[in-house]
């Protein structure tokens, strides 16, 4: 009969496990990568271990809340998928380009094994028979990378110095070397570097090149924002890095139990921090969890549904605030000004191009509504835009026809709006909010500073101000109401619409999948003021 340990026995078992010289524990010899599972070994929350619960007894564990993330899925992502097929499509003899360009980042495993070799990475359609290439941004790729280069081009565009050495790096000083040794042949070594924003900055920096004789087209820019704000000055009163705002702390304890199920003798860890990886993308995260199997998700959907909840209460409550300001009544019109400030450490929005946010503002005399900007139907359509693409930016709204909207508009050699990746040659509008900090003189302004702006001189570092102007027509009596909101949404129609015409079943899928779902924007702020 098999008995399980006893409590004296789980205790002497763990407390040799640590001790035992390192020479009689090598079990296994590591291989370039190891699956997330094996990491889960350990690393992962167990009922008859206090390893990874935080104070209020919820599993916080690296392997748990890292299976709900987009890092994790960025491999099984359907909007992914399709836009490669759509850029394939599009140029076909550039397949092995593209999708080469696109698994640097979303299938690391895969490009850097290949690399190891030699080599280049496998297609998609490959890929697709490999469950480890499928795990997306997994634990030994971030916790292989050497800081050599970080923050820098020579590490952009996903190429970060990770190699198969066998040394693991963890952000804790003096690691318990033993446990992992013995359980993965990994070596764990103290790396600093693993909160340092470089290492995000790697995949998070995106220059793009496929305009014969242009420039590189800065796709993706968040760390090159942060570094052109308050938040990247080094001991100073806002630093802050892309780990510490989307990497919530958790508190105190140990990080790491026996696979048997009973904890480590091991030291207690504060400000231990989730990877839970919170962004920006609750839409996809619940289109991915709604089409579970189809898509051949390996998470559950209730992890899926605890970083998609995470993710809106950041959105929510840390990414930015709205105000109205100087509303008066003359000359039978409504004046007052809307001011939007981001609370961000980078441009909002940030990252992929296709996101964008922006201002709805209502005005209301009791029940009678005298005016809208900004509305939205069911479709996620801008009720009453004619262009959605490409509107300008405004100081001054009048009508409801105009919208300020905050986004990147990529233009091609032709000067013409595209959401064509591999078409991009210029920034035709970029009047993204700009973080606190930001300085014209600063670092990064050539792919940052702000284009498209007009005159507009309310436009600054870490907030705009956007004026509104409305006659009042109708009963008198009742006090004017404005509302404003500030909205966002990760995957806009018009980026849709490019996929609908393109014959491939990765486009045809996500389509589907996108048409089915709730397209209902994103609140990041919302204000009321009422005029007596």
């Amino acid at each position: 009969m098999i008995r399980c340990p006893s409590a004296w026995s789980r205790a002497f078992l763990a407390a040799t496990l640590v001790l035992t010289p390192l020479a009689a524990q090598r079990g296994a010899t590591h291989p370039d990568f190891l699956s997330a599972v094996r990491c889960g070994d350990c690393h992962s929350a167990v009922e008859s271990a206090n390893a990874l619960w935080n104070a209020t007894g919820d599993d916080v564990s690296p392997y748990t809340l890292w299976r709900g993330t987009m890092m994790a899925n960025a491999f099984r992502d359907p909007y992914w998928r399709a836009q490669v097929s759509k850029e394939v499509a599009a140029n076909p003899e550039k397949r092995a380009e593209i999708e080469g360009l696109c698994i640097t980042c979303h299938s690391p495993i895969a490009h850097h094994r290949a690399r190891h070799a030699g080599g280049h990475a496998d297609s998609i359609e490959a890929l697709l028979k490999d469950e480890l290439a499928q795990e997306g941004v997994s634990c030994t790729v971030c916790h292989q990378a050497r800081p050599d280069g970080f923050g820098t081009p020579a590490t952009f565009g996903g190429k970060l110095d990770v190699r198969p050495d066998g040394v693991i790096w963890g952000p804790f000083e003096e690691p318990a070397i033993g446990p992992m040794l013995a359980q993965t042949g990994y070596t764990p070594r103290h790396g600093p570097h693993l909160r340092d924003a470089g290492l995000c900055a790697s995949c998070h920096t995106l220059h793009t090149s496929h305009v014969p004789g242009g420039a590189p087209f800065p796709e993706q820019s968040p760390f090159l924002e942060w570094q052109n704000s308050r938040y990247a000055v080094a001991g100073g009163e806002h630093a802050r890095t892309c780990q510490q705002c989307h990497m919530p702390e958790q508190g105190t304890m140990k990080i790491a139990r026996n696979p048997g199920g009973f904890d480590f003798n091991i030291e207690d860890r504060s400000g231990v921090r989730g990877h839970a990886f919170v962004g920006g993308n609750a839409f996809m995260l619940d289109l991915m969890r709604k089409n579970h199997k189809e898509l051949g998700m390996k998470a559950p959907g209730e992890l899926l549904k605890r970083v998609a909840r995470a993710t809106r209460q950041q959105l929510a409550t840390r990414t930015a605030t709205i105000a109205v300001q100087d509303a008066e009544v003359k000359d039978g019109r409504l004046e007052f000004a809307v001011k939007v400030t981001n609370e961000t450490g980078h441009k909002l929005p940030t990252g992929y191009p296709a996101r964008r946010a922006w201002l709805r503002v209502l005005v209301r005399r009791g029940n009678q509504v005298l005016f809208q900007s900004g509305a939205f139907g069911d479709d996620g359509r801008l009720a009453g835009a004619a262009k959605e693409h490409g509107l300008p930016h405004f100081d001054v709204i009048e009508s409801p026809e105009q919208v300020q909207v905050y986004e990147l508009v990529a233009h091609d050699v032709a000067a013409a709006p595209t959401t064509q990746l591999t078409r991009m040659a210029t920034r035709g509008k970029d009047n993204r909010l700009l973080p606190h900090g930001w300085l014209d003189d600063g670092p990064n302004v050539g792919d940052t500073a702000p284009t498209g702006l007009g005159d507009d001189a309310d436009f600054e570092a870490g907030a705009d101000l956007v004026h509104y102007r409305v006659k009042l027509e109708g009963a008198s009596g009742a006090p004017l109401t404005i509302v404003a909101w500030f909205l966002y949404q990760p995957v806009p129609p018009v980026w849709v619409d490019a996929l609908r015409d393109v014959d491939t079943e990765e486009c045809k899928r996500f389509v589907r999948m996108y048409d089915a779902a709730d397209k209902t924007p994103e609140t990041l702020a919302l204000t009321v003021k009422i005029l007596e």
